[in-house]
């Protein structure tokens, strides 16, 4: 096919009906680059027989060497609709290209935001990967119309050499797999959403919803079967066109029961069902796969050359003189099938037809991009609300002008239109000849002058061209400085953009409801920026543009110094900012990088601010020791932010750490059994309550403080975890301000289920008080005023109420008579101050509740300030009462944990199990996949021991197993960190020095080491004298 102008494609871009907006998602190496070939070919910028090889939008050299995607890539392609469709249309497709492996997710969330459906890949041979999931439930959240490729089917026929009815029947249990994941996304979100407040309704919400529209099927056309690789794709559709006048069948008809139990009977001419029961032939398998299976046959497995042109003639193909001289059967089947069932054709015919056009945006998905989740809608001004319907309608021609940028994308000065060597006139061919000529005459006149003057003319040459050398050294620094330019990936919804245009970057703080934030001069979270050069993408390529309707996928220059990761453009301060992008993985491997010459720093710091503006994930920040410490997703991750550091962004070598992994801190009921499973016989002494209650006065001798910490149940704190979101924002609410009535019903939620998960609180018999009560009675939560942890008023302090509709304030309770008002917020960060840094290692607590028993102040002809303020005697003596009360308790150490996903042969299922054992991982799950002799193993391992953990999986199954890691949850180390052995069976069974290593403890150490800690360790325990013994001769 020819190439596509650019021309055509910016005229198609002002035909909203005829664009399209799609994203390819898949699990890693299931084939989406590779399909991305397929259709970049049909446009002609790449070889049909270098599709797939080329990988053409992996255009980063480490892409290319790993194998995988690391970043998503934008291409418009031209597709024109065949001659059998009304009005032969033409179309323009927007295709982003995004990743599949576990540590660049965050780049799928940056596609997704911008497309209105997704083209979801799998291998029929893996099935559903855990990506795949991942990727379905982003599908669901954003809203997007997704289109199902079953791809690889040529692995089916050669690798795993089923015949054609065994493939018919893997084909159904992986679309079924596919369509159970859907279900279930789909069933958790209306069971999440219904109201059980209602005490008659006994139906479930599921019975009332409409879920016919949400499943893939090949009768409804949302499904193809593709091999990419091989550059061929069908869809029922196609092949019901070809058989529709052979079979006597309207094709309408035949493409409902040409996938499906239905057989053909040839008497009656038409179509039964129940081909299972009556053991016949499936329509799919006799008049689709047993056709393909026999051309595989003859090209691939027979090899017989001398049949390919009769089978060309049968097909109606065309084969050229030098595909028939082909001799590897690749390229043979390539040339025939792709020329039969043309990818292209059948793929871009399907998104035409599935993925909606831009003006048909759904109200629930303009309403989720538009309005923050937890506005009430009443309360936003009337104007913002009227932009909802320029956002649906996507008018080009609208005032309103909005754009969303979802990442800052780098790139090379020299990849930029503008400083591309441009093509040469006739005329200025021309004028270059004559001027060649001029100067080969001067040379020859030069030549003829005497030899004295050729000396001078040669130091005179010489002097200058020092001069100008001297000249050109700072040069390189300012083109260093300019060597990346930041192009913003945005998507333009409403209006049209034009180069010079000023907008408003509206950032996540921005409020319409606010009326200073509504004013130009008082805006302070809206800035004005000038948008510069357009460019359409076009794979590693950016072609210029003039202006951008809505509708349409751009990169916008000259925003780099306005937006660092994502951002909302408008003309108008009444827009929203829209919501933040939903991240399938959160970062959790943090490493410290340092330069190897310390003079770099500077060249460091500019680097790292490049970096985190590149990279969508990555978090870069400064640890309170200096470090410059950078938070990634895995491995792998790690591994490309280094690589752009050291060859893009500062040009510089660095070291880089070990990974810093962050634990947390917890306490837990005494333990009835110890570590040899004997049963703990507790003594009176141990019964005794009065033990675990820390008490600490103040400096002066005059506040007394008691408390005692317990474990909090499991269900309060993934409820506490849940939403800690939203306390974080409640807590920065300006105080005495009244809460929204959508925010009051929240907080009063969350009381309603708090009260319900503490009632297994166990509080030793030290309050008589209710649940509902005790709920009540919340202090604060910490750290942050938005963690885990609960600080429990039980004394008969009134303390400020945490559960009212105004935000909270001092200052309506210190007029009263009471003395401990005034010093309420110094207890209570006394209290935040310790649940931030536990005694352990100083890291973060979690799930631990302080319960305050008695608080008293003598401050009758006392002066409080005899020892210093008061105040900060109060938050000393605080923070030492809880530590010592968390410490009165038996303490573990919290790790986070990965969920690990690895497929492999069964033969090197006992290494791989080895392998996880040595890193105190725990199997969760080694199912065989149907369909091969492939094990699908999931299993959880700790994060501190996962570093190395692919390279060494990889070495010890030579290649044949590759993890995908991804954080999942916290999980209590169920090792007290000062354990020693003490009974006669532990002794027994560990030895005196406890021979196998306490693991928390070597967890803990490694943490205080980093932090600069004590460690109590001895270097050499029960040291001799070395001595040297003499070797008899």
């Amino acid at each position: 096919m020819p190439v596509v102008e650019g021309s055509d494609l910016v005229q198609l871009q002002r035909r909203r009906q005829q664009v399209r907006n799609i994203c390819i998602l898949a699990h890693v190496d299931h084939g989406k680059t590779t399909l991305a070939d397929s259709l970049v070919a049909s446009n002609g910028i790449i070889s049909q027989r270098m599709a797939g090889k080329l990988r053409y939008l992996d255009n980063r050299a480490d892409e290319q060497e790993r194998g995988i995607t690391m970043k998503s890539s934008s291409i418009s392609l031209y597709y024109q609709e065949a001659e059998d469709i009304a009005g032969n249309p033409d179309y323009l497709i927007n295709l982003i290209d995004s990743p599949g492996h576990v540590d660049f997710s965050s780049e799928v969330s940056t596609a997704v935001r911008l497309c209105d459906g997704a083209i979801v890949v799998v291998d029929v041979v893996e099935g559903v990967g855990p990506q795949t999931r991942a990727c379905l439930k982003q599908i669901y959240e954003e809203q997007l119309k997704p289109v199902l490729v079953l791809n690889k089917l040529d692995r089916l026929i050669l690798e795993k050499q089923m015949d054609p009815l065994d493939a018919y029947f893997h084909l159904t249990q992986v679309l079924e797999q596919v369509n159970a994941v859907l279900g279930s996304i789909f069933a958790s979100d209306i069971l999440a959403k219904e109201d059980i407040t209602k005490k008659d309704n006994y139906e479930s919400a599921l019975e009332e919803v409409d879920d016919s529209e949400l499943y893939f099927s090949p009768s409804s056309g949302n499904v193809i079967f593709c091999s990419a690789y091989d550059g061929w794709a069908f869809s029922v559709r196609n092949f019901a066109a070809m058989y529709a006048k052979r079979l006597e069948m309207k094709r309408t008809d035949l493409e409902q029961v040409l996938w499906g139990d239905f057989y053909y009977n040839s008497k009656k001419k038409e179509a039964l069902p129940g081909a299972q029961e009556k053991a016949k032939k499936p329509m799919f398998v006799q008049f689709v796969l047993e056709n393909i299976w026999s051309l595989y046959d003859i090209i691939a497995v027979r090899k017989d050359k001398d049949k390919l042109p009769g089978i060309a003639e049968k097909l109606g193909l065309k084969l050229a003189a030098r595909d028939l001289r082909l001799t590897d059967p690749k390229l043979q089947i390539k040339a025939v099938l792709g020329q039969w069932l043309p990818i292209d054709k059948s793929v871009l015919h399907m998104v035409v037809e599935h993925v909606p056009p831009p003006h048909k945006i759904t109200e629930e998905r303009a309403q989720r991009l538009l309005y923050p989740a937890n506005v009430d809608l009443s309360s936003l001004p009337a104007e913002t609300l009227k932009l909802k319907d320029s956002f649906t309608g996507c008018d080009a021609d609208s005032s309103n002008v909005i754009a969303f940028v979802s990442k800052m994308t780098p790139v090379h000065v020299t990849q930029l239109p503008q400083n591309r060597p441009k093509r040469l006139t006739d005329q200025e061919v021309q004028q270059r000849r004559d001027e060649v000529r001029r100067r080969i005459e001067e040379r020859k006149l030069q030549s003829e002058q005497a030899e004295l003057e050729k000396i001078s003319q040669g130091v005179e040459q010489l002097s200058t061209q020092v001069e100008v050398a001297k000249k050109e050294e700072p040069e390189p620094e300012q083109g260093e400085a300019n060597e990346f330019v930041f192009i913003a990936f945005a998507r333009v919804f409403s209006g049209t953009l034009k180069r010079g245009m000023e907008l408003f970057n509206l950032s996540p703080k921005h409020d319409p409801r606010q009326p200073t934030h509504r004013k130009e001069d008082e805006a302070t979270y809206a800035s004005r920026v000038t948008i510069g050069d357009l460019y359409m993408f076009m794979g590693g390529e950016l072609q210029l543009l003039d202006e951008v309707p809505a509708g349409n996928i751009v990169g916008i220059g000259g925003l780099e110094s306005h937006i660092v990761k994502t951002a909302t453009l408008s003309s108008s301060l009444d827009c929203t900012s829209f919501s933040e992008l939903s991240i399938m993985a959160t970062p959790i491997l943090r490493v410290a990088i340092e330069p190897v010459q310390p003079q770099d720093m500077p060249k460091l710091v500019k680097g790292l601010k490049l970096l985190n503006q590149a990279d969508a994930c990555v978090q870069v920040s400064v640890a309170p020791t200096g470090e410059h410490v950078i938070t990634t997703l895995g491995e792998v991750h790690v591994e490309k932010c280094v690589h752009d550091l050291e060859q893009s962004y500062a040009k510089i070598k660095v070291n880089v750490s070990k990974p810093i992994v962050s634990f947390r801190e917890t306490i837990v009921p005494a333990a009835t059994v110890d570590m040899v499973n004997e049963a703990i016989v507790k003594t009176a002494e141990d019964k005794d309550v009065s033990k675990k209650i820390a008490i600490q006065q103040t400096l002066n001798k005059l506040g007394t403080l008691k408390v005692i910490a317990v474990p909090m149940p499991a269900e309060a704190v993934e409820l506490l975890e849940k939403h800690s979101e939203f306390f974080k924002e409640l807590a920065a609410i300006p105080r005495n301000q009244l809460l929204s009535e959508k925010w009051t019903t929240l907080l009063a939620a969350i009381k309603v289920k708090l009260i319900a998960a503490l009632q297994d609180l166990q509080l030793f018999g030290l309050s008589n008080l209710s649940t509902e009560e005790l709920v009540n009675r919340v202090w604060a939560l910490g750290p942050r005023n938005c963690g885990t942890n609960i600080l429990l008023n039980l004394t008969d302090y009134e303390q400020p109420d945490f559960w009212s509709s105004h935000a909270k304030s001092d200052t309506d309770i210190r007029s009263k008579t009471d003395p401990r008002k005034d010093f309420n917020s110094s207890l209570v960060n006394g209290f935040q101050l310790t649940s931030v840094a536990g005694p352990l290692c100083e890291e973060p607590m979690q799930g631990v509740c302080f319960a305050v028993l008695e608080w008293s102040i003598q401050a009758e002809g006392e002066d409080l300030n005899s020892r210093g303020p008061f105040s900060g005697q109060v938050l000393t003596a605080a923070k030492e009462v809880c530590r010592q009360a968390f410490q009165n308790q038996p303490q573990r150490l919290v790790t986070p944990m990965y969920s690990c996903n690895i497929v492999v042969n069964a033969e090197m299922l006992g290494k791989m199990y080895a392998v996880i054992g040595r890193r105190h991982g725990k199997i969760l799950s080694g199912d065989l996949t149907h369909g091969s002799g492939n094990f699908a193993v999931t299993c959880l391992l700790p994060v501190i021991e996962s570093f190395n953990f692919a390279q060494e999986m990889r070495k010890q199954t030579s290649g044949l197993a590759c993890p995908q890691l991804m954080f999942s949850h916290w999980e209590v180390i169920d090792i007290d960190p000062f354990w020693l052995p003490t009974t006669e069976e532990e002794l027994m069974h560990f030895g005196e020095k406890a021979d196998s290593a306490n693991r928390a403890k070597v967890y803990m150490d490694s943490v205080r080491r980093r932090k600069g800690l004590f460690v109590d360790e001895q270097v050499v325990e029960h040291a001799e004298k070395q001595r040297t013994l003499s070797k008899n001769k």
